[in-house]
């Protein structure tokens, strides 16, 4: 489904690795190696202010078209593989990087988890994978949007078209009354709640969200996202001074997001598209056909 692999460093941060390394191969306790790995985080990421390294689950094609796919809380990359295989790769090359906090990718418990820590990352990551003054086209699903409007909103020239599909924008900080504003908070303050509704449907509807992450373990990257990147976003304001072609696609039976600022922002930027399609607040076939037919048009 992709390739996975170590993308090299560069000189300061095999300095860092040659410092920790002899743990590897000594015997020191686990408590010393963990105090090792703390003072590495602390140093290069909290004083130096590097951003975490992602993996890069998904590296596919060759084309001359880059296309980068960005996934949503509680996921991970293989969520575009439905997405993915009906893309031509003789004509693109489809990245995705696990976000941080999830997946494969680092979950610092220091991270505050906000949309520019997401953003960060991936800006980072992505950098390193395409050549000097290439643009790539974004595609955001769920949390993703917000991030990925983000980059395209605050990082000139690194974007050429934005597909966001299912965003949960919320109204502005003013109108704190809005049902999924509530929802979104309710969630973060009850974990058991979300993981055991994650569960349930999983075995109602045969893993339905399977590749949604139910761990506790990840719960501070949930929590944290949730108050840092969803309920914080600036998105709207990103969207309504964008001027890049932008894609905004809701499904008609998704009752996680609203759709009502949506409504009002198709009408205050000529670049913003919208469109529906029949499905509920996830990847599957149906969409990935509507999808790719919006990446053809690019």
């Amino acid at each position: 489904t992709g390739d996975y692999h170590r993308e090299p460093r560069d000189k300061n941060y095999r300095l860092f690795d040659s410092l920790i390394s002899p743990l590897h191969n000594m015997n020191y306790t686990r408590a010393t190696y963990n105090i090792a790995m703390w003072i590495k985080d602390y140093v290069w990421h909290k004083l130096l202010k590097r951003p975490y390294k992602l993996s890069k689950v998904i590296d596919l094609g060759d084309g001359d078209e880059t296309i980068v796919l960005v996934h949503g809380l509680a996921s991970k990359s293989q969520i575009w593989l439905p997405l993915v295989e009906l893309l031509d790769k003789s004509r693109y090359r489809i990245i995705s990087y696990d976000l941080l906090g999830f997946g494969s990718s680092p979950k610092p418990e220091s991270s505050s988890y906000s949309t520019k820590d997401h953003a960060k990352s991936i800006y980072h990551s992505i950098k390193k994978d395409i050549k000097t003054g290439q643009k790539v086209i974004l595609v955001g699903h769920s949390m993703g949007c917000i991030i990925s409007t983000y980059l395209a909103y605050n990082y000139e020239g690194l974007v050429k078209n934005l597909i966001l599909y299912q965003p949960p924008l919320l109204l502005e900080e003013s109108e704190k009354r809005s049902f999924h504003r509530k929802l979104y908070t309710y969630i973060a303050r009850k974990p058991p709640l979300f993981l055991n509704y994650v569960k349930f449907v999983n075995r109602l509807f045969r893993n339905k969200l399977e590749n949604l992450e139910t761990a506790t373990s990840n719960w501070t990257s949930i929590e944290k996202s949730i108050h840092n990147t969803i309920l914080s976003q600036e998105t709207i304001f990103e969207l309504k001074n964008l001027s890049i072609p932008t894609d905004v696609v809701y499904g008609k039976m998704d009752f996680v997001v609203s759709r009502l600022d949506a409504k009002k922002l198709a009408g205050i930027n000529k670049n913003i598209k919208l469109h529906y399609v029949y499905e509920m607040h996830d990847i599957t076939k149906r969409s990935s056909k509507y999808l790719k037919a919006l990446l053809e048009r690019v």
